[in-house]
């Protein structure tokens, strides 16, 4: 049984995390609505977590980020590495949020997926804009 939906996730966030971050939490929540294949809500104790999953044709269901009511999101680099076969398509993906977020996400200093606050990952709204294009080309490829 679903802990987390849509109404519940986002009150918990209004309520946990400063407006601009609850505010860009909506944004990404409006984005999977329109563009996911699957949106998958948590059922954790602590905090929801709701899941952005693209269906390849290849790997089947792929999630490619995670958000929370906490404020808190995950790329899924790492994961896709593991999934995907298609080396460009991961690479391609890893330099778009390097260049987003000027943080290393190589394997090796990026050897597993952890969240990160989405206050400190997203100070400017050209930010959220650059990493909706990118999972939008993400989603693209992997639909191929």
């Amino acid at each position: 049984m679903r802990k987390w939906d849509k109404k519940k996730f986002i009150k918990k966030t209004k309520s946990d995390c400063l407006s601009h971050v609850s505010m860009i939490t909506m944004d990404l929540i409006k984005f999977a609505e329109d563009n996911a294949d699957q949106i998958v809500w948590g059922n954790g104790e602590q905090y929801g977590t709701m899941t952005f999953k693209c269906k390849s044709h290849d790997y089947g269901f792929l999630p490619l980020f995670y958000i929370t009511t906490n404020g808190r999101i995950k790329f899924s680099i790492n994961l896709l590495r593991s999934k995907v076969n298609q080396l460009e398509i991961v690479q391609d993906y890893q330099l778009k949020l390097e260049s987003s977020f000027l943080m290393d996400f190589d394997s090796m200093d990026y050897p597993s997926d952890i969240y990160h606050s989405v206050e400190d990952m997203f100070t400017m709204r050209s930010e959220v804009n650059k990493f909706i294009t990118t999972i939008q080309s993400l989603s693209a490829r992997l639909h191929q």
